[in-house]
């Protein structure tokens, strides 16, 4: 079995402490973020709507290095092809060809990166980027030209292949710029790009981070909003910002989908409130930063990053974010879109099954919790009697309920009543790997899971899953003592922080075998 970390003590968080045992009631000031200078800049921009779709920077950069390779070698195979067809006759050494445009993509893309042309803030100028790219495209052909003559080979290549080749790359380039560049204009005018922090701390910390912030003038950066729980003792606005909030306010404006990043702005000295504060903010799916302190030793640290030019100490990562986020999306699709074609003739005799078996519909749909705390509705087979199925999920199935009907039983111990869930993978409600996503009501003995288990709610920093590591751990099923939840949340927990796409594929190669042993299925 994998190693996962041990629980971190025994002390058990509230949900108050969590602030997420419902979406908190906007309290105090929520008003319009207006700066200084009048322009109108508010806490929730139109385009930073719940719905938002944000476009991930580091995304962007890649892709463009992706895009630039494919310019480069489509070019170049574009070129030779025209040479051919305009001599009337093939080429010798075509392979030595073939060599030059993969060097030429590859050497471009590399030096390209290390003169920083894929910073996203390099991207969006265009005369710049069109410079860059004529001097560092330049410069490939140039090392490419020095080493065919040292190897002796740049006799084999035409002339006016050559030239031809390094045109037409060349406008090739120069077209992905201007496509990247109208694209980040375009995301960045939107608000997919822009990146909102919010700012906790309204005291001359914050103050001087906010000023520092505005001060770079960046338009891919936004200020949200100052939030402090001491609404009463600080000033009414900072840098031109006004406090529109406390932390709860900072939740709830979290749980909407507009904010990227909370800065905590608090001095060292504060670090008993700093604790407080990490602990509440932690589950949230959202970067958790730590204005850089001298705290080293006080608090763990992931790394040190830069935003606006403020260094910041990296207490907490959002988890699958940038390309792992990608990768993951994918493979949902993917996976999911092949499960359900190979199962869709055994869902549909399933569910003739079941109105054959017992009065009722085929399908039985349960809110559960879902990502960042949301409520998602879970599509599953109807296993029980109807009329006698628990929505809520207070009553937990035993071994020989009553309520479960003659297939549901069957259904139940093959696990095929929860193939319907591949639906929600498709829909982006879940993911096919994941913690599992639980019923609200759902109790641990007899205390509701969230209440045994401190750090419960930071499993809801992921989409929750059809599958999940602690179920093939033997974790599936009925969770009675607060001993097993919480080994159910660990291996929940190390699932989130070691996700690989690899992983993934052990844990449904693990699952098959699971469900062929009818382990703790009933």
């Amino acid at each position: 079995m994998t190693a996962i970390p041990q629980p971190p003590g025994d002390h058990q968080w509230s949900e108050r402490e969590f602030g997420l045992a419902a979406p908190p009631r906007v309290r105090g000031r929520r008003t319009q973020a207006t700066p200084a200078t009048g322009s109108a800049e508010t806490a929730a921009s139109p385009a930073r709507s719940a719905a938002r779709a944000s476009v991930s920077a580091e995304v962007i950069c890649g892709t463009v290095q992706v895009a630039d390779a494919l310019a480069i070698l489509i070019g170049g195979l574009g070129s030779l092809e025209l040479f051919v067809q305009a001599l009337g006759s093939g080429v010798t050494f075509y392979e030595l060809y073939l060599v030059a445009i993969v060097l030429a993509a590859g050497g471009f893309v590399y030096a390209h990166r290390r003169f920083g042309g894929y910073r996203i803030q390099r991207l969006s100028p265009l005369a710049w980027q069109v410079g860059r790219v004529a001097l560092v495209w330049g410069g490939t052909l140039s090392v490419l030209t020095s080493v065919g003559f040292a190897a002796r080979v740049v006799q084999n290549y035409s002339r006016v292949w050559t030239l031809l080749f390094a045109l037409v790359c060349f406008a090739a380039l120069t077209m992905v710029r201007i496509g990247a560049s109208l694209m980040i204009d375009y995301w960045t005018r939107t608000g997919r790009l822009t990146r909102a922090i919010a700012v906790v701390g309204a005291g001359e910390l914050g103050q001087q981070i906010v000023a520092k912030i505005r001060s770079v003038n960046d338009a891919q950066i936004r200020i949200a909003g100052i939030f402090d729980d001491r609404m009463t003792r600080v000033p009414s606005e900072v840098a031109g910002y006004p406090v529109v909030g406390t932390t709860d306010d900072l939740v709830a404006q979290v749980r909407q989908s507009l904010i990227d990043e909370v800065v905590i702005a608090l001095p060292l000295r504060a670090e008993a409130r700093i604790g407080e504060l990490v602990a509440k903010l932690r589950p949230l799916p959202v970067d958790l930063r730590l204005s850089l302190d001298p705290i080293a030793g006080v608090f763990p640290m992931r790394g040190i990053s830069e935003t606006a030019s403020v260094r910041m100490i990296e207490i907490v990562d959002r988890p699958l974010k940038h390309w792992s986020g990608v990768a993951k999306w994918v493979e949902d699709k993917v996976l999911a879109a092949f499960l359900l074609a190979l199962t869709a003739p055994l869902m549909a005799l399933v569910a003739v099954a079941i109105r054959l078996d017992s009065k009722g519909p085929a399908f039985f749909v349960q809110e559960r919790f879902g990502f960042n705390n949301n409520v998602i509705r879970v599509f599953k087979f109807r296993t029980m009697r109807e009329g006698e199925t628990d929505a809520s999920g207070a009553n937990r199935t035993v071994p020989g309920d009553l309520r479960v009907t003659r297939v549901g039983r069957i259904l139940r111990r093959l696990s095929i009543d929860e193939l319907p869930q591949l639906l929600n993978v498709m829909l982006g409600d879940m993911s096919l790997v994941g913690p599992r996503p639980h019923v609200m009501a759902m109790k641990a003995g007899d205390r509701l899971y969230h209440e045994a288990v401190g750090e419960y709610f930071q499993r809801h920093r992921v989409k929750p899953g059809v599958t999940g590591w602690a179920q093939v751990h033997g974790l599936r099923g009925e969770i009675d003592t607060p001993q097993r939840a919480r080994e159910r949340v660990e291996y929940d927990l190390w699932y989130i922080d070691n996700w690989s796409i690899w992983l993934d594929l052990k844990v449904l190669f693990m699952t098959a075998i699971v469900v062929l042993r009818q382990q703790n299925a009933y």
